[in-house]
């Protein structure tokens, strides 16, 4: 009796795992989204976020105004401090090129900007613009062209 009944547990598993295998095969409707959920974006090669921007630096021509002035202070303070015609012409050539360069330094400016994006696809863009407005790092943004686009 014992193994009747070993195998009617057995005829019975086997028959409940037929039944219920089926089941899964067969998908009734997809539940559906809840209200005002929005479907899922697919990455994109033009839509991302701002990672960076640094400020494309101009460096003008000096105008000649600080390499004269330097020049002429260099001369006055190599003539005065250490004296002779060595130590003036090299004391004007010094101040000529700092002054040169004080004047280059002070009129430096920005001719624009660098924005770097890492689009959504997961790839990076850097886009040059000469004007940010009130574009962040962070800020989510749509790239048409070469123009960005806050979202």
């Amino acid at each position: 009796m014992n193994r009747r009944i070993q195998h009617f547990a057995g005829a019975a598993a086997i028959g409940i795992a037929l039944a219920t295998a089926g089941f899964g095969a067969v998908a009734g409707p997809a539940p559906e989204s809840p209200q005002g959920a929005a479907p899922r974006a697919v990455p994109s090669s033009h839509v991302g976020r701002v990672v960076g921007i640094d400020p494309i630096r101009t460096r003008p021509q000096g105008s000649g105004v600080g390499a004269v002035a330097g020049g002429v202070v260099g001369g006055l303070i190599g003539n005065k401090v250490i004296g002779g015609t060595a130590a003036t012409a090299i004391g004007a050539v010094g101040g000529a090129v700092a002054g040169n360069n004080l004047e280059r330094n002070h009129r430096e400016g920005v001719a624009g900007y660098h924005v770097h994006l890492r689009m959504d696809n997961g790839t990076s863009r850097t886009v040059d613009q000469s004007h940010i407005g009130s574009l962040h790092v962070g800020d989510r943004v749509r790239l048409d062209g070469t123009r960005i686009r806050r979202l």
